[in-house]
């Protein structure tokens, strides 16, 4: 993966589930959803112009999250709060701190229409390799939608605590309605999952005393409450093009082209195209939104890369960025 890819997942982030991890996610001992509409019952459907609430148990646990609002504008924010409860008379351990201890996510979709124009010889195989083959952010595939972490307080603290029968921990999240900083998602249902470990179910491996050897990693792993729902985008943002016509842009570059004609396609190792934004300019990555449009060539050749930025808006190529043979980067 490339340095600037690297640095684009920081930026649009990713589920910041840590350690818990749900053995037996499909088991509804260990999580179940349901909705209640203001004053309804368990199942019934909220009103998109009212608040919601979610509720969720297993175990005697309950997770319980209020939402001000379901349906919100490209750009707007919605507001949680979230809280797990014991409601057992035995304290039970929970993953992270009482300000952590529960994570939202959401899944947005990244505008995949139109595909844009059609190429002939090497170009049109980079573009249909860069849509079926290219990757996003997390490794998923260029074209499914992003993953994005719910906004919550900044939070210091230990990666386990107990949580004593009868007590609850709370924690406020939020989501503003981007794809990435700049770039408002695109109307529709957004899809979303709040979720907090539980009892962990493992522990750190054993040694003799006298052991001097090298230790093995070790991940804890929990029990998961989970709540589903979705999230109602409504209108329009500003417009900003496909994946398609962002790799459209960059093989327009006649110095892209005559790069890319010189290095057939059995040498490819990998592709990138993703959305990102960035606060400020940073090396090669430029300040705002942008597509990112990358190849990488590893394939019985020494490692070499093209990678470009796209202006999402009016796709003018921001820059074009080699790194030849030897490329060490």
């Amino acid at each position: 993966m490339s340095r600037a890819m690297q640095a684009a997942l920081m930026l649009v982030g990713t589920l910041i589930a840590g350690c818990t991890v749900a053995p037996g996610a499909d088991d509804p001992a260990s999580s179940a959803s349901a909705a209640t509409a203001p004053g309804g019952s368990a199942g019934a459907n909220a009103s998109a112009t009212e608040p919601m609430s979610l509720h969720a148990e297993a175990d005697g646990y309950t997770l319980d999250v209020t939402a001000d609002r379901t349906s919100l504008k490209p750009g707007e924010t919605v507001n949680l709060a979230a809280t797990f409860t014991n409601g057992t008379t035995s304290p039970i351990d929970y993953s992270g701190s009482p300000c952590s201890a529960i994570s939202g996510n959401t899944k947005v979709a990244l505008p995949a229409e139109p595909e844009g124009r059609s190429w002939t010889g090497i170009r049109q195989a980079f573009k249909t390799y860069a849509l079926t083959n290219g990757f996003g952010p997390g490794g998923v595939p260029a074209l499914d939608p992003v993953s994005i972490p719910m906004e919550t307080p900044a939070c210091d603290g230990p990666w386990e605590s107990e949580l004593a029968g009868g007590d609850s921990v709370s924690r406020p999240l939020r989501w503003t309605a981007d794809i990435v900083p700049g770039i408002g998602a695109l109307p529709g249902k957004v899809p979303f999952t709040i979720a907090v470990g539980y009892d962990r179910q493992n522990g750190p491996p054993s040694y003799p005393p006298d052991y001097q050897g090298i230790r093995g990693s070790w991940f804890p792993m929990y029990k998961q409450l989970t709540l589903q729902g979705t999230f109602q985008v409504v209108g329009n943002g500003k417009p900003v093009i496909s994946a398609g016509q962002a790799v459209d842009a960059v093989l327009g570059d006649r110095t892209f082209s005559r790069w890319l004609a010189q290095r057939p396609a059995r040498t490819w190792s990998n592709a990138n195209l993703f959305l990102g934004s960035s606060p400020k300019a940073e090396r090669i990555i430029p300040k705002g939104p942008w597509w990112d449009v990358e190849l990488f060539r590893e394939v019985g050749v020494p490692r070499n890369w093209a990678i470009a930025y796209v202006d999402p808006f009016d796709a003018h190529i921001i820059s074009v960025n080699y790194c030849d043979i030897p490329c060490d980067r």
